[in-house]
């Protein structure tokens, strides 16, 4: 038996979409997870025998200079130490530019460096005593056959371990650079281990004797993307594929959604954030439901950034509660006057998008009057 660490997805070099200076210190840290990769696969107590990484190593396929010459570093560790390591290419980090990375350092490119268009045994390795068949691609714009899911692959090899390595998209054709993978045909291959990338939430499916498996990204990329924070480890030999997931020393992205609808005053809502938030993480609260008093983003971000290495508050609410409207409108002020005037253009509204641009203008006018918009995200 061996064992297998499985990588996709790490999409090195991406800059996320944040403010200074966080926005470095994630960039700088996801940029590490290639080296952590590497320390985990040499720990003798995990017993790695091979590195597979399934498609986008890089957020694109013209990384800057330093980071490939750290990338070749840290592949080269693993090739010293007698681990083998196989790459294939992705659709961000795509082969088939002239300029692509991996056209440009093909010859120095530690280990296996996947480069047939169509899926293809590629290799025979032993590892740790074991027979393995290894079948593979790497989607190349003009030259890779896609005329619906593929379904062309070798077939298994009666002794050894089999195993498949694709950066695509499982029974989804999400065109032809997502490159769709035809699970009948798959099952019918009879591979005992498909190694996936492309899917950053990860996931496995069986396919007949064998095992799919999506890694996932480990490190997210944003609020909408937050990666899996755990490394997959595939155990193959004799019997199934045994996959285990391991924890990730990886900033978290948490996405909290607090219904405000609850809450009678602003100190109420304010303790129940601070009680949602997790100190070591990228924090976004998004705030749902009707609003029963003054909502000032601005001061609950002043008052709670500092909890957690960022916090991004955005209002999804439906706005103020009618009771709280009816009150205002009440007033004998200008405020009240614009609350009453947009009342009217609101039951008057032609439909459900004019509705929402009408609440929006209340929303943004209230606030205005107060003295400022604030980071309201309408």
């Amino acid at each position: 038996m061996f064992r297998v660490l499985h990588l996709a997805d790490l999409h090195l070099g991406y800059r996320p979409d944040l403010p200074a200076p966080v926005q470095e210190e994630v960039y700088r840290e996801r940029n590490g997870v290639l080296q952590a990769a590497v320390d985990l696969a040499l720990d003798p107590r995990r017993g790695i025998s091979l590195v597979l990484i399934a498609g986008d190593l890089f957020d694109n396929h013209r990384p800057e200079a330093p980071l490939v010459e750290e990338t070749i570093r840290e592949l080269g560790r693993l090739e010293a130490a007698g681990i083998q390591v196989v790459t294939v290419p992705g659709n961000h980090d795509e082969i088939t530019y002239n300029d692509s990375v991996y056209r440009r350092e093909a010859n120095r490119w530690p280990g296996l460096l996947v480069t047939e268009p169509m899926p293809a045994k590629v290799a025979t390795l032993r590892l740790n005593g074991d027979t393995c068949h290894l079948v593979a691609m790497a989607y190349t714009g003009g030259v890779t056959r896609v005329d619906g899911p593929l379904k062309a692959f070798p077939p298994a090899e009666g002794e050894g371990v089999n195993l498949a390595v694709f950066h695509g998209s499982l029974d989804w054709d999400g065109g032809e650079r997502s490159l769709p993978l035809d699970g009948e045909a798959l099952s019918a291959a009879g591979y005992d281990y498909i190694a996936l990338g492309h899917i950053h939430r990860g996931g496995q499916r069986q396919l007949g004797r064998g095992l799919a498996c999506y890694a996932g990204m480990v490190a997210g990329k944003g609020f909408a993307d937050p990666g899996t924070g755990s490394w997959t480890i595939v155990t193959l030999g004799d019997g199934p594929a045994l996959v285990e997931q391991v924890a990730a020393a990886v900033r978290p992205w948490r996405v909290v959604d607090v219904d405000v609808t609850a809450f009678h005053a602003p100190e109420e809502l304010e303790a129940a954030i601070r009680e949602l938030i997790d100190p070591g993480a990228l924090v976004q609260v998004r705030l749902t439901g009707s609003i029963a008093f003054d909502l000032d983003l601005e001061g609950l971000q002043a008052r709670l950034g500092h909890l957690c290495s960022y916090l991004d508050l955005v209002n999804d609410t439906a706005g103020w509660a009618p009771e709280l409207l009816e009150s205002l409108a009440a007033e004998p002020t200008i405020r009240g006057l614009f609350v009453r005037r947009l009342q009217e253009k609101l039951a008057g509204a032609a439909g459900p998008g004019e509705a929402a641009v009408i609440r929006r203008a209340l929303w943004r006018g209230l606030l205005a009057l107060k003295g400022g918009c604030g980071p309201c995200r309408l």
